[in-house]
């Protein structure tokens, strides 16, 4: 697992439309996932402590992303829901389940683990 911090971002958006290219995911559909995440990692920089882990495999006709932070954990009640236009945040999660093919999320108080899932079609 690769860390990674705010200065990493563009980076991690690189290399994810790196592996997708090379995984031979079309462009919208690799579009969507590094979208994803930049949102999430973005997310796990910001709430989960100042770093994050990455790690992106393709295997199985898929593409998975996962992504891990050390922090206290989703809050409950922040769930992947559309929020209300006038609402400041909270659009990462959301976005990020609708962009993809599966969003898994694990969280706790010791940290959370999004991982983000592709199809190769």
């Amino acid at each position: 697992m690769r860390l990674l911090t705010a200065t990493d971002l563009d980076r991690v958006r690189q290399a994810v439309t790196s592996a997708t290219r090379h995984a031979g995911l079309d462009g919208d559909r690799a579009t969507r996932l590094t979208l994803a995440v930049n949102e999430i990692a973005t997310n796990a920089i910001r709430h989960g402590g100042g770093s994050a882990g990455i790690v992106i495999r393709a295997t199985d006709g898929r593409i998975e992303v996962e992504i891990e932070d050390s922090g206290p954990g989703i809050p409950p009640g922040v769930t992947a829901t559309r929020p209300e236009p006038e609402a400041t945040g909270g659009r990462g999660l959301w976005l990020a389940d609708q962009l993809c093919d599966e969003m898994q999320v694990r969280t706790g108080p010791t940290g959370t683990r999004i991982c983000l899932v592709m199809r190769i079609r």
